[in-house]
């Protein structure tokens, strides 16, 4: 009669016959490092960990794994970023752990800002016409841009628009490797 085998033992053999591809690899890696550099940012901006701590973590990081940890930290970074919040933490880890230039990020938001302003008294006084047009018109007449769904459809184009922008800058090294 045969030998019984242990579930382990099955295991064990039909694992040895898996073969991992080294695009698979690539990704492993690339998912591993960019949930490790996800968390850490996270844990600097809820103020868990000092900027310092943050800086050793990525350094700690070698070859491969930091070139993958700077281009996740830029990433992460970009993509925090909000035209009317504090961004003040996430320009620090940009200037002060990534030695990068703040001042386009700055031109973006800033020209976001003003072209938002300029298109929303625009919008505004589109839709007051309108309501004068309806007989509705007065001083205690304020548009509700927040329920204009034109006015909505414009904020999601000009904020992706300003999203691509801030995703094409800084394409080169960031933290030694």
């Amino acid at each position: 009669m045969g030998e019984i085998r242990s579930t382990l033992d099955i295991i064990m053999e039909k694992a040895g016959q898996v073969k991992v591809t080294d695009e698979e690899k690539a990704a492993f890696l690339r998912n591993e490092v960019e949930a490790k550099v996800r968390g850490l940012l996270q844990k600097y901006m809820d103020g868990q960990i000092k900027q310092e701590r943050l800086r050793e973590e990525i350094l700690a990081m070698e070859g491969e794994r930091l070139s993958v940890a700077n281009a996740a930290l830029k990433g992460e970074c970009l993509s925090m970023i909000e035209p009317a919040g504090d961004n003040r933490p996430v320009m620090e880890v940009l200037e002060q752990i990534l030695d990068l230039d703040t001042g386009p990020v700055e031109e973006i938001l800033s020209r976001y800002m003003q072209d938002r302003e300029e298109k929303q008294t625009q919008w505004e006084m589109r839709i007051k016409e309108g309501l004068k047009g309806l007989g509705i018109s007065g001083t205690a007449v304020v548009p509700n841009l927040r329920a204009d769904t034109g006015w909505i459809g414009y904020l999601k184009e000009a904020r992706t628009r300003m999203r691509r922008e801030l995703a094409s800058l800084y394409d080169g090294p960031g933290l030694p490797e």
